[in-house]
């Protein structure tokens, strides 16, 4: 269990580690406990948070309820949308129109559509990215991804 007492400390450990962390917020209340932590100066900006839907437990994956955590977050975090099976496609759309980043995989996601079995990784990440393409975004390469979430090339 992540109560908050072990998040502080691993949240302190990763600091001395000069390691950045990807913050999984499973609902409101992770959101509210990562600020609370940079507050405390245990996590420095920009913040790097994954907003998880879907999971049982966890915030249903809605575009009301993806909305709803955007607005909770500080101006200048990074942030993506993970969706749990169903709907990750739509979410990651989502993700991508209110200005996330988002990631797709067989860890979440095993469909390519209804019914159909992605064959690999690389299926779901071609869909992703036809998506992203007809929305006008761009794709970042790994290094512009590292410099956009603020890591130096020694974490490559």
């Amino acid at each position: 269990m992540n109560t908050p007492e072990v998040v502080e400390k691993f949240a302190k450990i990763m600091l001395e580690r000069d390691i950045k962390p990807e913050i999984e917020c499973y609902d409101v209340g992770h959101i509210n406990l990562a600020l609370r932590l940079l507050e405390r100066g245990l996590l420095k900006e920009p913040l790097r948070l994954s907003l998880v839907m879907g999971v049982i437990g966890g915030i249903p994956a809605t575009p009301k309820n993806l909305v709803y955590m955007v607005g909770c977050l500080p101006p200048n975090a990074r942030w993506q949308v993970i969706t749990v099976v169903r709907a990750q496609f739509e979410m990651a759309t989502m993700g991508m129109i209110l200005g996330g980043d988002i990631r797709v995989g067989m860890e979440d996601n095993i469909y390519l559509a209804k019914g159909v079995l992605a064959k690999s990784n690389a299926e779901l990440v071609a869909k992703v990215v036809r998506i992203a393409k007809e929305l006008n975004k761009e794709i970042a390469t790994p290094n512009e991804a590292r410099k956009l979430l603020g890591l130096s090339s020694k974490h490559a």
